[in-house]
């Protein structure tokens, strides 16, 4: 069927209750075993039995002190933790999801499987989509007694995942690009606290984004708080709202130089006095959702 296999997380999930029997307490446990599903690239009109195609089947585990009876159903994903995951939307139809058998009952202890068929109608609009059905297993009893288990599979029709995609876009961007942000440190030598102070006015110089690569860019620029990979010891980490960046947006043109001044305020209380800061500058692409390697750093003295 050309599927392309995305991510397991397996594991079980379980759902306990106790109950005040006529002598004793006794345990309510019903036991899911079946991984989280992502699957990518599935064809529309492709029938895909989940056993079959990742080698597990759906498993029932009755750890109750009691026999139960248990039904397993397809539900489209509702608002709250069981909705759909960032990036997929609820299946259409439930119906495209098939539990065979639906309907078990359990002794103590024992377990039951059943197989998972996924059925996606041959539409080419569904084409680039991507849903989430939650496969829904209760007990079937008093309400104040049941107990019920979510599982989820998450799948993209006749494309990549949204993962997947997501890394295959930051790819092309980052082979197109060739920037550089300059200078790469700076630093700043008896900064008054309590009173604004600029790049510009200190140094004499502008923080300035250089774009050689041959289309244009949107750039943003963050002060940001600085990570493992670029502390310095000796050096604290301040709060990054106190560097503002004067233009954090920019449109470069292929070949062109833009600059933006950096204004600097640390609030004037006795622990900033006579201190080392360490800020972090980063630039990312304006409009995606990832950072690029490419940083300023400012080292700070105060008075």
């Amino acid at each position: 069927m050309g599927n392309k296999l995305g991510r397991i997380q397996c594991g079980w999930v379980l759902g306990v209750f106790f109950l005040l029997g006529s002598t004793a307490w006794g345990k309510l446990s019903l036991a899911v075993r079946f991984p989280e599903i992502e699957m990518e690239n599935v064809q529309p009109g492709s029938d895909i039995n989940i056993r079959q195609i990742r080698g597990v089947p759906y498993v029932l585990i009755n750890g109750s002190d009691y026999p139960i009876e248990v039904s397993v159903v397809p539900e489209i994903p509702v608002p709250g933790p069981a909705g759909a995951k960032l990036d997929f939307e609820p299946i259409p139809n439930p119906e495209w999801l098939k539990i065979i058998p639906n309907r078990f009952k359990l002794g103590a202890g024992d377990l039951a499987s059943a197989e998972v068929i996924l059925s996606v109608p041959n539409d080419p609009k569904l084409i680039g989509r991507h849903f989430q059905v939650n496969i829904h297993a209760g007990s079937e009893g008093p309400e104040e007694i049941a107990v019920a288990i979510n599982s989820f599979i998450r799948f993209t029709v006749g494309a990549m995942g949204p993962s997947s995609a997501k890394k295959e876009k930051k790819r092309m961007v980052l082979g197109a690009l060739d920037l550089a942000l300059t200078p790469t440190v700076n630093r700043l030598e008896n900064v008054p606290l309590g009173k604004p102070v600029t790049l510009k006015g200190m140094k004499n110089i502008l923080l300035k984004v250089t774009n050689r690569g041959n289309d244009p860019v949107k750039l943003k620029l963050t002060s940001v708080r600085t990570d493992n990979t670029q502390k310095e010891t000796g050096w604290d980490v301040p709060d990054p709202a106190w560097l503002n960046i004067t233009s954090p947006r920019m449109k470069i043109k292929p070949d062109q130089i833009k600059g933006t001044d950096l204004t600097l305020t640390i609030p004037d209380i006795p622990e900033n006095k006579g201190k080392k800061f360490l800020f972090l500058i980063q630039a990312e692409m304006d409009g995606y959702d990832f950072p690029l390697s490419i940083f300023s750093r400012v080292f700070v003295t105060t008075e």
